[in-house]
């Protein structure tokens, strides 16, 4: 069983005293104001500090999974337009140990979400030993650091040693940005060419210019207004690979049911489709859609109205009946599909 399921959560003010128990023993160390968030002084730069509960992240299938989560706070948004340095704090109770993410991203995320997650593992917390500052490497690419909560003295004299004030990836900082949004023809390309419904189109664009592009925000390209300035499909590829490796996306995308890679993918098969066709801005044509067919046959199903309609077969493993519908609802559009290749089709979307 996961201790961090049921550990009695340490309060706010508490938090702060334990933070101060090894602080105040510097001199180097100013309280200013404030209890979570609070603002103190290390060697005369001033720091916003938010330190919170770490517990479990409720994974069933990964029960060593931590985390702890940034709300949304009215202070928050005075903190995100300072130019001072916001560190965020994971608090162990059960090893006394603190988790520090980088505090480069961790000040762009602030009031992105009601429940922003940075994740840890229970292994690494428990491993660290008196003194010393370890940094491990967790699946979603952060590094965070692991060290005991009486070496939070020395944390702040090597503050600036821990994590590189870049903030991007390299290769994502190049992408030359479009002067016009695609959103207008994106929109016409998923009803005219994808002929999705309603609900999809909404879903599919409101992912988009939600979440995914938030995503891309904090993670890569800070000055990104909208993911539909991006055009270039080699960059977007790699940032949909690359945020999708987030712990935070992939639990998004779990709960979404796939919706959130979908809309992406959606959005990379709108431009191979304008460049397929050579089409300009505006002139988008009634064709048949090409991103998902392969010799005439479907290769993959992207309607979430008809993916939620067959969910329950899935779950049931009643494959058989799954193809039927989804060979049903796309009647005399794929007349080369035939019963096996419904049957691939519907298999492809359980879960892998």
């Amino acid at each position: 069983m996961n201790e961090y399921k049921n550990i009695d959560k340490i309060k706010p003010e508490k938090l702060l005293e334990l933070a101060r128990e090894i602080l105040d023993k510097s001199d180097n160390f100013v309280y200013k104001s404030g209890s979570q968030p609070f603002l103190m002084s290390f060697k005369n730069e001033d720091f916003y500090v938010y330190i919170k509960n770490i517990s479990s992240a409720y994974f069933s299938d990964r029960d060593k999974t931590t985390r702890a989560q940034l709300p949304i706070k009215k202070e928050f948004e005075e903190i995100k337009k300072s130019d001072k340095t916001f560190i965020f704090l994971g608090y162990d109770g059960i090893n006394d140990v603190y988790v520090c993410w980088n505090f480069n991203v961790a000040k762009s995320r602030l009031n992105v979400g009601k429940s922003v997650s940075f994740y840890s593992r229970s292994f690494f917390q428990s491993e660290v030993k008196e003194g010393e500052f370890v940094r491990r490497l967790l699946k979603n690419g952060d590094t965070p650091v692991f060290f005991k909560r009486t070496s939070l003295i020395d944390f702040f004299e090597n503050i600036h040693s821990f994590f590189s004030i870049e903030f991007g990836t390299p290769e994502f900082e190049k992408i030359v940005y479009r002067k016009d949004s695609l959103e207008d023809e994106f929109l016409f390309y998923l009803e005219n060419h994808r002929m999705l419904s309603d609900k999809s189109i909404k879903n599919y664009f409101g992912a988009l210019k939600g979440r995914i592009t938030n995503g891309i925000n904090n993670f890569f390209l800070k000055d990104l207004n909208s993911i539909f300035f991006i055009d270039d499909i080699l960059a977007l590829n790699s940032i949909h690979h690359e945020l999708f490796k987030k712990e935070e996306f992939k639990e998004l995308n779990i709960i979404g049911k796939n919706m959130y890679s979908c809309a992406f993918d959606a959005y990379i098969d709108f431009l191979k489709f304008n460049s397929l066709n050579n089409i300009p801005k505006n002139s988008l044509l009634n064709e048949s859609p090409t991103e998902y067919l392969s010799e005439g046959k479907l290769s993959k199903i992207t309607d979430l109205d008809l993916l939620q309609k067959i969910e329950p077969y899935l779950k049931s493993n009643r494959i058989l009946t799954a193809a039927q519908i989804v060979g049903e609802y796309y009647k005399n559009q794929y007349v080369k599909m035939e019963l096996k290749d419904w049957i691939k089709l519907v298999n492809d979307c359980l879960p892998k």
